[in-house]
């Protein structure tokens, strides 16, 4: 009779529960780790500008017995070393007080006691709701036909006949000559240089 097939003693989020563990180790103050320790699964897994992450494990036969190895790849990689000594994965300092003016403020989480400074996804941080659509270059939005203002908010249906469109406003304003909601009378009196549609009767 055969043995079965050798499993794997370690579950990811086990392996995850010894990552965690180990900042026990790091010695913030100092930046290093604890003699006979290892850090560098800790300072790689919150090296700021690591995004990706991908694991694996594999079983290996070695003298007889079965070996789990669990291997982690980062990128951007971290734990850099400058002249020997590794970098620290921190700047001493108040929380988010590094944080820039592409940054949209301070994330907070109701249980720390610190925060990290937070990327938006949306920079301009204003919306244009189901009636147009954000440009995140300009910060300006895109209204659908039928609606205009600052936020696409506002209902309208206004077609100037013979005059031009005011966005901001959903009006008209009047050629010289035309008046009328949307333009299409023609006034009598044709001595002024424009017209709204509040100065002609139609």
């Amino acid at each position: 009779h055969t043995d079965p097939s050798p499993k794997h003693s370690s579950t990811f989020s086990h392996i995850g529960w010894n990552i965690h563990l180990s900042p026990y180790d790091f010695l913030y103050m100092s930046g290093k780790c604890k003699e006979n320790a290892t850090c560098q699964h800790y300072t790689q897994l919150v090296w700021a500008t690591s995004s990706h992450v991908g694991c694996a494990t594999q079983l290996c036969l070695r003298e007889g017995d079965f070996q789990e190895m669990f291997v982690c790849a980062y990128y951007p990689g971290g734990n850099w070393e400058v002249n020997g000594w590794m970098v620290i994965p921190y700047r001493s300092g108040l929380y988010c007080s590094l944080c820039t003016s592409s940054m949209s403020g301070c994330l907070r989480l109701w249980d720390h006691v610190g925060g990290l400074c937070e990327i938006p996804r949306n920079p301009c941080r204003m919306s244009c709701g189901q009636h147009g659509q954000l440009n995140t270059s300009s910060c300006k939005c895109n209204c659908d036909q039928g609606f205009t203002g600052r936020f696409c908010q506002v209902q309208c249906s206004v077609q100037c006949v013979h005059g031009r469109f005011k966005e901001e406003e959903c009006s008209c304003l009047c050629d010289v000559g035309y008046g009328g909601a949307e333009c299409a009378g023609e006034c009598s009196f044709l001595y002024a240089f424009s017209y709204t549609s509040e100065m002609c009767t139609v």
